[in-house]
């Protein structure tokens, strides 16, 4: 998995991260069955960023949340 593969999601989190101080962000946006591309990577921690167009939504997934449908070549 590299930037630029185009993933199918298959988690959706409860929340769209976290700020300390003041707890959970609200997810607002249902990214489960929809289609994203990796922006990042961190194989340190095997965490992506993914970016999903229909939304202009970045969220960083683990690589068991998500299928990878098309290679970035």
């Amino acid at each position: 998995m590299k930037p630029g593969d185009l993933i199918l999601c298959n988690f959706q989190p409860k929340t769209a991260g976290y700020i300390e101080g003041e707890g959970c962000i609200d997810m607002k946006h249902h990214i489960k069955g929809e289609y994203g591309m990796i922006v990042e990577q961190r194989l340190d921690i095997d965490h992506h960023t993914v970016l999903f167009p229909k939304f202009g939504y970045e969220h960083t997934l683990a690589s068991c949340a998500f299928e990878v449908i098309s290679e970035n070549r």
